[in-house]
């Protein structure tokens, strides 16, 4: 069984395999924020395979917000 931390180093590594967001800055504060949000509501494991299925659209928010 996953657990929180380990699940959260898992879903930011695959929504920022570019390396564009960084530690600190306003999309990865407001990532982080959303992923804690969704882990606590669907559960560590749940809430991976979820961003593993809509990676695309995340990742192309995220670019977004970069801007």
């Amino acid at each position: 069984m996953m657990d929180k931390s380990n699940a959260m180093i898992k879903i930011m590594t695959i929504l920022n395999e570019d390396g564009r967001m960084m530690p600190g800055g306003r999309a990865h504060a407001i990532v982080t924020e959303y992923m804690n949000f969704k882990i606590d509501r669907m559960g560590p494991e749940e809430a991976l395979q979820d961003v593993m299925h809509s990676k695309e659209h995340l990742v192309a928010q995220i670019q977004q917000m970069e801007m």
